[in-house]
């Protein structure tokens, strides 16, 4: 179903024309020491330096953010990368693009996929990363690549056809800092992040994957028999479980190779998760959600005081974003082109949908973009929200 109001999907399917050529943008964002000093020679008495961040926190796509960053040191100096410079910039979708064989990032309200150069960062051997998104992924092995996303963090699964094991790379696309994992056991269905510890599982397994950035191998924690893990959500540090069969909410720890489960509440009643409904632990501004779907979706929100789900029409304002089978990030009232009360997924044929709490309305949209690599089997896509970073 296509949407034709107002909000992410207002333009949907529509094709629009493409982004300038990226040596059009490096030449507007890269400029020569020369005119970086004489640039911020002249501006401090028209325009100081100190509202530099008021300004940024205004724009709505990252090659304006990125373009005035570079404009000169001054500017540098007061527009790190932080949430409130960033606070106006819109969801993005982390996409497989044709033209150049490899990822892009795709402007969901404003139908355009961006270019931009990424800082350098050093890398192991003395090399340094390159000026552009890394190649991922080739049209051969597309469908075996899966990326699972929170805020600008990205982790790319890829299982090539003669590798025994998948390969897992971390990836911070406003920064550039990556970071090569492990390789897993098996392909993970989930992966969450926590500073630098990385969790992977796989639902409706026991079997809880950890590891630190840096480490030689993952850790495996595993359940008592009688549980297995269906979701995983991190609150203000504190990991949560949804334990499978009876849909039990638990914290969570990890004593080496042992999940020690510390149960909260009763379980989920089928009523409230009935046999064929998905689903996912999410959070919004601090505190934890379930989301269920059935033909709809439910929202309930975790009273602590109260111990137990309580359902919820409203969000206040917010937007929660999931990649398939994960919570990708919240997003904040006022987000140019987010519609309040919402809930997005991404699906698994290059397309994502929105579902309203306030008019409980459902739309389906093809992600349309121009360079799409055309293909009628698994297409990856992943969220990114560069107002978490």
């Amino acid at each position: 179903m296509r949407r034709r109001g107002m909000g992410m999907a207002k333009s949907g399917n529509r094709r629009t024309r493409s982004s300038p050529p990226a040596t059009a943008l490096a030449s507007a964002i890269t400029t020569s020491s020369s005119s970086s000093t004489n640039l911020e020679e002249t501006a401090s008495p028209y325009f100081l330096p100190q509202l530099i961040p008021l300004t940024a926190s205004r724009l709505t796509t990252l090659e304006d953010f990125f373009a005035l960053r570079a404009a000169c040191r001054a500017y540098r100096a007061h527009l790190p990368l932080s949430s409130s410079n960033l606070a106006s910039q819109g969801p993005l979708l982390l996409v497989p693009h044709k033209t150049s064989a490899s990822e892009a990032l795709f402007h969901v309200p404003l139908r355009r996929i961006l270019r931009f150069r990424l800082p350098r960062t050093p890398l192991a051997h003395g090399r340094r990363s390159p000026t552009c998104f890394s190649r991922l992924f080739t049209p051969q092995d597309l469908s075996l690549t899966c990326f699972h996303s929170f805020g600008c963090r990205v982790a790319i699964q890829r299982m090539s056809a003669n590798a025994s094991r998948p390969e897992i790379r971390i990836r911070h696309l406003l920064t550039g800092e990556r970071a090569r994992l492990p390789d897993p056991p098996e392909c993970v269905g989930g992966v969450l992040f926590s500073d630098d510890l990385i969790l992977a599982f796989t639902p409706w397994h026991r079997d809880i994957y950890y590891c630190r950035i840096g480490d030689a191998q993952w850790q495996a924690a595993r359940c008592d028999e009688c549980y297995h893990v269906y979701s995983l959500m991190f609150v203000k540090g504190t990991l949560y479980a949804l334990i499978y069969p009876n849909y039990r909410l638990a914290v969570v720890e990890l004593d080496k190779n042992y999940v020690v489960l510390s149960f909260l509440g009763e379980e989920l009643s089928p009523q409230t998760v009935p046999k064929s409904s998905v689903a996912w632990l999410a959070e919004c501004q601090g505190e934890l959600m379930l989301i269920i779907k059935i033909r709809l979706y439910r929202v309930f929100q975790w009273g602590s005081g109260e111990r137990k789900w309580a359902r919820t029409h409203s969000l206040g304002g917010c937007s929660l974003f999931f990649n398939m089978h994960e919570f990708a990030g919240c997003l904040g009232p006022d987000h140019p082109g987010v519609r309040r009360d919402c809930l997005y997924f991404t699906g698994s044929l290059g397309n994502w949908s929105e579902y309203s709490l306030v008019d409980r309305s459902l739309h389906e949209i093809i992600a349309d973009y121009p360079g799409q690599a055309v293909r009628k089997d698994f297409v990856p896509l992943a969220w990114v929200l560069p107002s978490i970073c």
